[in-house]
């Protein structure tokens, strides 16, 4: 007869602790939901109230990050690590307790007990052993260590999940950050490129840099380097009368903004009172930052940005200001180079020559009216021809350039397009119709832009594939135990809770891939299709789904439409995304209606239901990658917030349109506009 020993009932709790710890701390990537389920499972365990520090390193602090029970002021608990001197202890993995007479409440401890309405608690550092590293601490309300032991097989499964937390909750906030990068700068090259006129873009420029920095003022100079003048073009911000900033600028000089124009370095001063070069514009000036310009390994300009506060500029302001920079450098002598050609053709043939952007003036003939030696270079013409006067059909035939500007023509309209050379090079061109000359073209060499998106998107890729060997893993060991049924009823539930977690991993990876292939620039394969086939084929692919809630889903696309060019497999992914979207946002027994309209040279699909609806500042970021509609009666859909964004990308690869009318309680209605398929 096998007798069980209280060391093995202890030791098989404890198993079993760990093992439902794994299961339900395990899955948990989102930083918050990971740090409210580990206090309220602690909680759970050891009958107590438990409140969770996370080790902040970058800003240095102890954040309280989740409680098992309502505390006042939570929220607003950020503790630096300096005021808590029980920092080397935690460190060293030495759980301590607190009390308030040796932590009065004038002090950082003290006041968190304090805050947590006790007088004592017990502190155990969470310590992940396998690096030695420390993430955070649990607080147990207790005088009574040993009230604790219940928690000792949960701390190292809690660590490592913090731990990986942390580091996911680090990783998609840089992913969020750089994306947010890109769709800025991007936002900055469309107004910029979008005018040809130098002051409208000095406007635009002052306006980013400020808008960014959150400044008070901000100045833009121009300068001459060979006389090393330096002309202000434009004050914004700044409550002394123009008169009175141009002659105290004339008698005392251009300040820090003319010392960093010729040494061509970005400066920053903290606090403007301690430099003697600073010019005193403004009375409630206290920090200044002024960024050179630069054309080639010259400096054209000077961007100046001023706030009120002390010290108000950091390493992401800064560095955005530079870009900035580099992108107004471009758009500046761009401008100064259209107006001197309107005055001096001659000069301006000079001054073409020192750009490194193509530039190309075409007239109403389509014959070439100026070219300057960057587009000869990049266009693989011969140096020594004299082309203006030819055609452009005659001497850029087999060009992409051509085509492009053969396909914006009639449009009669300024456009924007990224066009790719022979030689493999992308170009960021800005075709601009002009009345008395013809049209204007400009492109901007932005290779070296689109290898870094395109490592982006590798690395969203390489990520995501690396992440599926694991989930198969872990999608074999469940079939291995619910094939043997050697789990109770709670453990067929937490392989249900895993199997769940599993699947929307798998469904974000995939996302993620898809978004990855398209944004680094994928194929079409395109056929001539009739839209009804492609409707048909959605429909019957959510027909489960629709009826799995009761609901009805019309199909009246009629057949008759004229056809379009697309990719099938692609255009299915669109309407597919559309309508089961409509399915899940919709309550059962509702509506969805698909139909097609004809207007004009382009299809008009629609994708209508009388679910929830979508408020309108939803609406303004719905097509935003991550994004997702937060609210009661959604909460329990599944989805990564990327179906949309992906949706987005493929109807702008078939030169479509997509849009959406919504009102909350009365529905919404999803419009894909394409362009129909010439006669």
């Amino acid at each position: 007869m096998t007798t069980i020993t209280s060391d093995s009932t202890a030791a098989l709790t404890a198993l079993q602790t760990t093992q439902d710890a794994s299961l339900r701390l395990g899955s948990l990537l989102e930083l918050e939901s990971l740090t409210r389920e580990t206090a309220t499972y602690a909680s759970e365990l050891c009958g107590l109230p438990v409140m969770i520090l996370r080790l902040d390193t970058d800003s240095e602090r102890l954040i309280a990050a989740a409680s098992s029970q309502p505390i006042n002021e939570l929220n607003k608990v950020r503790l630096a690590l300096t005021d808590v001197p029980l920092v080397s202890d935690w460190n060293a993995s030495e759980s301590t307790l607190l009390t308030q007479e040796k932590y009065p409440a004038d002090s950082a401890l003290g006041s968190l007990l304090v805050k947590m309405g006790v007088t004592t608690a017990y502190a155990i550092p969470l310590v992940v052993k396998a690096t030695r590293t420390w993430v955070g601490v649990l607080l147990v309300a207790t005088d009574t260590p040993s009230r604790t032991d219940a928690l000792r097989p949960v701390l190292d499964i809690a660590a490592g999940a913090l731990r990986n937390a942390i580091t996911h909750n680090r990783v998609v906030d840089q992913l969020a950050a750089k994306t947010h990068e890109l769709a800025l700068t991007r936002r900055v090259d469309r107004e910029l490129n979008d005018t040809m006129k130098q002051r409208h873009v000095f406007e635009i420029a002052l306006d980013w840099a400020m808008r960014v920095t959150l400044a008070q003022a901000a100045s833009l100079a121009l300068y001459d380097q060979s006389s090393d003048e330096l002309r202000y073009a434009m004050d914004i911000g700044y409550e002394r009368p123009a008169d009175q900033i141009a002659l105290l600028r004339k008698t005392v000089g251009g300040g820090i903004a003319h010392r960093v124009a010729r040494s061509g370095h970005t400066e920053v001063i903290p606090d403007v009172t301690v430099d003697s070069d600073y010019l005193e514009l403004s009375t409630i000036v206290k920090s200044h930052t002024s960024v050179p310009v630069m054309r080639e390994d010259r400096v054209i300009a000077v961007i100046s940005v001023e706030s009120k506060r002390l010290n108000a500029f950091n390493d992401d302001h800064i560095d955005f200001i530079e870009k900035l920079a580099t992108r107004a450098g471009v758009a500046i002598d761009n401008a100064r180079l259209y107006a001197d050609a309107l005055r001096e053709r001659e000069k301006y043939s000079l001054i073409l020559g020192a750009t490194s952007d193509i530039v190309l003036a075409i007239g109403h003939d389509d014959r070439i009216i100026q070219i300057n030696p960057a587009a000869v270079a990049a266009l693989h013409l011969y140096a020594d021809r004299d082309y203006v006067g030819q055609l452009l059909a005659d001497v850029l035939e087999t060009s992409t350039l051509y085509h492009a500007f053969k396909r914006i023509k009639p449009l009669s309209q300024p456009n924007i397009e990224e066009v790719t050379l022979s030689d493999g090079r992308v170009y960021h061109v800005n075709f601009t119709p002009h009345d008395q000359i013809g049209w204007i073209i400009v492109a901007h060499d932005i290779t070296n832009f689109k290898e870094t998106d395109q490592l982006k998107s590798e690395l969203i890729a390489t990520v995501s594939h690396d992440l599926r060997q694991p989930l198969t893993i872990m999608s074999a060991y469940v079939d291995l135990l619910t094939l043997h049924k050697s789990v109770d009823e709670r453990g067929e539930r937490y392989i249900k809770y895993l199997l769940r977690s599993i699947q929307n991993m798998r469904h974000l990876i995939e996302d993620l891939l898809d978004l990855a292939n398209i944004e680094s620039g994928m194929q079409l394969k395109t056929d001539v299709l009739n839209i009804k086939t492609v409707i048909d084929e959605c429909v019957d692919n959510v027909q489960p789904s629709a009826e799995a809630k009761s609901m009805t889903l019309v199909n009246d696309v009629p057949g008759t439409l004229p056809q379009i060019t697309g990719d099938h497999q692609r255009l299915v992914q669109i309407f597919n995304n559309l309508v089961s979207n409509a399915i899940k946002y919709t309550p059962p027994e509702g509506t969805v209606r698909v139909w097609a309209e004809q207007r004009d040279n382009t299809l008009r699909i629609a994708v209508q239901d009388n679910g929830m609806g979508i408020s309108p500042q939803d609406q303004a970021r719905i097509f935003d990658r991550f994004f997702r509609v937060r609210n009661a009666e959604n909460e329990s859909i599944e989805g990564t917030g990327l179906g949309l964004a992906i949706v987005k990308k493929l109807v702008d690869a078939h030169k479509g349109q997509i849009g959406l009318e919504s009102r909350l309680g009365q529905g919404s209605t999803f419009f894909v506009t394409l362009p129909i398929l010439p006669v």
